[in-house]
């Protein structure tokens, strides 16, 4: 599942938007260690002739593009908007500062994140493609470390716990069948909120050490828009312990060595999880689902969402 955004509507819909889209001064910010990390999509817009794709990357302070006019990019390329098949290298050859027009920050500024647009150098791609900073190779999915998963249970049981008790005292079920069923909706058949059948991927890390790397979606839907569906990403030691955790649930497409020191970083939908020599690093995941909650469930009276 693709983390689509209405910002595509700029690309596809062009001519709806022309008097509210706006782009500012490009700040120009010092490179960072985050500018590693930084990922785009390509939201490829219908055109009776090809052009060169334009990528939108998610950035709202304005400090961590994935990269400068001349700058070396690689696309993850989903032909059947399903499966990354194609891989090819771009050069930034254009960047501006996005700022959402004024519409979309009012109905819901969980949506209308500021960003930046690039424009690259490569043929048109497919309609959906994943662009991450430098030159990586097509991923590699290897397997986890064997214990790793069920290890992780230790620590990812607490967790559930405690997302569950704060659904539940939300929804606050009136009976014990409806308590029961929401129990179980969560937990799953596995009892252990879906853990075990969540996909975790092999990572190779500093000093020959294997962890894995899993994203997980619970299944704590509100009846409003509040809190809705908590989401993390988690890199974990052989044995299991967590040694980073990010808020926010992204598709996992593989891992690549794009420096060829042995570390793997890990192709993900916004951008890559990479060792930076101290600590693991994981990119931020800009979440629309509060807002589209919003716009299809109206809340209970005397609840703001």
């Amino acid at each position: 599942m693709h983390r689509f955004s209405l910002l595509a509507a700029v690309f596809l819909f062009p001519s709806l938007l022309p008097a509210q889209v706006r782009y500012r001064a490009d700040p120009n910010p010092d490179r960072t260690i985050e500018w590693l990390i930084a990922g785009g999509q390509v939201k490829q817009r219908p055109s009776r002739s090809p052009r060169s794709p334009i990528v939108s990357q998610f950035d709202t302070v304005g400090l961590t593009p994935m990269g400068v006019v001349g700058d070396t990019v690689t696309l993850f390329l989903f032909p059947d908007g399903a499966n990354l098949s194609v891989m090819r290298y771009a050069t930034i050859r254009a960047r501006r500062r996005f700022d959402p027009p004024v519409s979309w920050r009012a109905a819901c500024d969980d949506v209308a994140h500021p960003g930046w647009m690039f424009d690259l150098d490569a043929p048109a791609t497919s309609a959906f493609a994943v662009v991450v900073p430098g030159r990586a190779s097509m991923p590699i999915r290897r397997p986890a470390p064997p214990f790793a998963q069920t290890a992780a249970l230790t620590y990812f049981l607490p967790f559930a716990d405690s997302v569950y008790q704060a659904y539940a005292a939300v929804v606050a079920p009136k009976t014990e069948r409806s308590a029961e069923y929401l129990r179980n909706d969560f937990y799953q058949t596995t009892g252990d909120a879906g853990w075990t059948r969540k996909p975790m991927i092999g990572v190779r890390g500093p000093g020959g050490y294997e962890y894995g790397v899993v994203s997980v979606w619970m299944r704590d839907d509100y009846p409003y828009g509040r809190g809705i569906n908590t989401t993390g990403t988690w890199i974990v030691n052989a044995w299991g312990y967590p040694v980073a955790m990010a808020p926010g649930n992204v598709d996992i497409y593989g891992t690549v060595d794009i420096e060829a020191d042995g570390i793997d970083e890990v192709v993900t939908s916004s951008g890559l999880i990479r060792w930076d020599g101290k600590r693991w690093r994981i990119p931020v995941v800009y979440s629309d689902e509060p807002c589209l909650a919003r716009k299809i469930m109206n809340p209970p009276a005397g609840v703001a969402p």
